[in-house]
């Protein structure tokens, strides 16, 4: 079903992690969500659940009680689906945008025109100044999803284009698409034009 991802929010559990600190619940400000019910559950999650929450907020999972998390949902027994991100977040209203698309395996990212793509670390990822520089590459990622729009059946997906379409932001920035990588994320609603970068030189 497009736009439902599977989260892994019972594989955080049993590693330790918190669900707060996974992919896009990172960030806890309830008013990035679009509704009540999810912006409540963002003020509720650090706070434990007891056995008279079950079913009312919490789930239990492996003999535990694990709060619910924003937008989640409990597709069937120990599979948990999330909202699509505009059901989720909060959106900007839809606007023309254009730029570089960079449809790559695990690379994908739109570069607004008149912007560069941001410059990842490298060196020691345990060193300080990695993760400051890294953080600053993710914030300026935008994540770009093309869901909605029939690109497949043109054989269009792959490689780097220049891309003009209507679509819409999320309000917030916070950690998007693929392993939440990304600080923002536009939903296509529209393509009005897509064409192939040249192997060399500008793309535009």
């Amino acid at each position: 079903m497009p736009g439902i991802r599977l989260t892994a929010v019972f594989a955080f559990a049993t590693m330790g992690v918190s669900v707060p600190a996974a992919g896009q619940f990172a960030a806890l400000n309830p008013e990035v969500f679009a509704n009540p019910e999810d912006q409540q559950r963002a003020r509720s999650l650090d706070q434990p659940c007891t056995n008279a929450d079950e079913g009312h907020g919490c789930y239990r999972y492996d003999g535990r009680l694990i709060r619910e998390a924003p937008c989640t949902y409990h597709l069937e027994a120990g599979a948990i689906g999330s909202k699509p991100t505009d059901q989720c977040y909060k959106m900007e209203a839809p606007r023309r945008y254009r730029g570089v698309w960079v449809d790559e395996f695990e690379g994908q990212a739109f570069i607004p025109a008149g912007t560069r793509a941001p410059k990842w670390p490298r060196g020691n990822p345990e060193s300080p100044e990695w993760r400051k520089e890294a953080d600053r590459a993710i914030a300026a990622t935008i994540w770009l999803d093309v869901e909605r729009v029939d690109l497949d059946r043109e054989g269009q997906r792959g490689g780097r284009k220049f891309i003009e379409f209507v679509g819409r932001k999320t309000m917030y920035s916070g950690n998007y698409g693929h392993m939440g990588m990304s600080g923002q994320e536009i939903i296509v609603d529209r393509v009005i034009s897509l064409r192939e970068c040249p192997e060399t030189g500008p793309c535009g």
